[in-house]
C-alpha cells in the first residue's frame, strides 16, 4: 500500500449542491402548503350594507382584536366555542350569554398588558354579524361584553360597502 497519496492538480473536486438546492425548494413548498394564511376568526356570513361610518384602520398599538361571529340564526362563534342565543328557553337563553362571558374572560385573563388603568380591556370586539341576525341578539352580545370584570370599551361592527349605483346599470 501506498501511504502517500498523491491527489490530482485539477478543479474537479466540486461540491454537488443539488441536493442541497432541492431540499431547500421541498421546505419552500412544504411551508406554502402548510401555512395558513386565511382568517379563520371570521365565520361567513352574509353582513349588512353600510350606508355611513368610517372605515376601521389597524392601530400600530393595537396588536389584536377578539371577533364574536353571529350567524342568522341565533348562533354566536367566539374562538372554537358556539353558543345558541336562539333557544326558546330563557333559561337556556341566559345560560349561553353566561358561557359567553366566560369565553370572554377565559381570553383576556389576568394579563395586565391588556387592561388599561381603570380594568378596561385594551383588546377590541368586533362583532361580524350576519344582516339576518336579530338586533336583540347583537345587544345581549353587547351586554356580555360590558359585564365589569371583561369592561370592554371599544365594540366595532362588520359591514360591507353598498353596491356601486354605476355598475349596476
Amino acid at each position: 500500500m501506498n501511504a502517500n497519496r498523491i491527489m490530482a492538480d485539477t478543479d474537479d473536486a466540486k461540491m454537488n449542491m443539488t441536493p442541497m438546492i432541492d431540499m431547500t425548494f421541498l421546505l419552500v413548498v412544504f411551508f406554502m402548503l402548510t401555512i395558513d394564511l386565511s382568517q379563520k376568526e371570521f365565520f361567513p356570513v352574509d353582513l349588512p350594507f353600510a350606508t355611513e361610518g368610517v372605515e376601521d384602520k389597524e392601530d400600530e398599538g393595537e396588536v389584536r382584536r377578539f371577533v364574536i361571529n353571529l350567524a342568522g340564526d341565533g348562533h354566536v362563534y367566539f374562538k372554537s366555542y358556539e353558543f345558541d342565543l336562539a333557544s326558546e328557553d330563557p333559561g337556556e337563553q341566559d345560560d349561553a350569554i353566561q358561557a359567553l362571558q366566560d369565553a370572554l374572560r377565559e381570553v383576556h385573563g389576568k394579563d395586565p398588558s391588556l387592561r388599561e388603568k381603570d380594568g378596561a380591556s385594551k383588546v377590541p370586539v368586533m362583532i361580524h354579524g350576519d344582516w339576518g341576525a336579530k338586533w336583540k341578539y347583537v345587544q345581549w352580545i353587547m351586554q356580555a361584553c360590558a359585564h365589569p370584570d371583561i369592561k370592554i370599551y371599544k365594540l366595532q361592527f362588520a359591514v360591507k360597502r353598498p353596491p356601486d349605483k354605476k355598475s349596476k346599470n
